[in-house]
């Protein structure tokens, strides 16, 4: 059964799966090029407010219906399973990011960016998959009886992706490009599919939840804080100034 709620998540997927799939094809003007970093940090700025102001409020409720859910069950530490979720998630791609820049300084940036189908590349590039269908799942699967307007969750999210897909194309040029970016825009308008034809079980899906809160919180601050130091404070500040009001309105 088609719903207005389906067609709105559909749309959130199709936005997904297009940043991914036309970001590099963009031409901006000459002076939205130059303020680029900015945009980036305004982005990450709103998918740290997303994570705050709603995510880790959620995973308060989480705990309660998993425990509900779950009460008969010899589960172990049952009262942590979303907050070891949420660590394993954050550890998850931290040890990714570590994983791609130890190959970098190890064997050269020109050799890491040029070796087709190369484990590094494999293993980042699925990492990022997992995600984006993880993301576009639970935008459909929710466990809260109100969630997020989908709008209000497609700009968090289509700002991350925006975020993540400049890390990797950066990262991994042309075989991003060729490969990587096709891979990721299926795997969000997968999970889309995914969350309307199956039906994951509520702990199942709470385990989810927490995994990727620690990821975006991760991702978020590797988007920010490169290296480089290119971060901009002041945009990323007001991105979630901006978003936190949006969602203490809609509250």
């Amino acid at each position: 059964m088609i719903t207005a709620q389906n067609i709105e998540t559909l749309a959130a997927a199709i936005l997904f799966a297009a940043i991914f799939f036309f970001s590099g094809k963009l031409r901006l003007p000459p002076r939205i090029r130059r303020h680029h970093r900015r945009v980036l940090s305004f982005a990450s700025g709103i998918s740290i407010a997303y994570v705050f102001v709603y995510l880790l409020p959620e995973l308060a409720t989480a705990k309660e219906v998993f425990l509900r859910t779950t009460e008969y069950l010899p589960l172990p530490f049952p009262e942590l399973r979303v907050y070891l979720s949420a660590m394993i998630g954050f550890m998850f791609f931290y040890g990714l990011e570590h994983m791609v820049t130890y190959s970098r300084l190890t064997a050269g940036r020109k050799s890491l960016v040029e070796k087709t189908g190369g484990p590094i590349f494999v293993l980042h590039i699925g990492g990022f998959a997992a995600y984006a269908w993880l993301i576009s799942y639970l935008m459909v699967d929710s466990i809260e009886e109100k969630p997020l307007p989908t709008a209000l969750y497609a700009v968090a999210m289509g700002l991350h992706f925006f975020s993540i897909d400049h890390a990797l194309r950066s990262e991994h040029a042309s075989l991003y490009e060729k490969f990587g970016k096709n891979i990721l825009a299926f795997a969000a308008l997968a999970g889309w599919v995914v969350g309307i034809f199956t039906d994951i079980s509520k702990p199942m899906v709470i385990t989810l939840l927490g995994v990727i809160t620690g990821a975006v919180i991760m991702n978020s601050m590797i988007m920010e804080l490169p290296k480089e130091k290119e971060g901009k404070f002041l945009p990323f500040l007001l991105g979630g100034i901006f978003y936190t009001g949006l969602l203490i309105l809609i509250g």
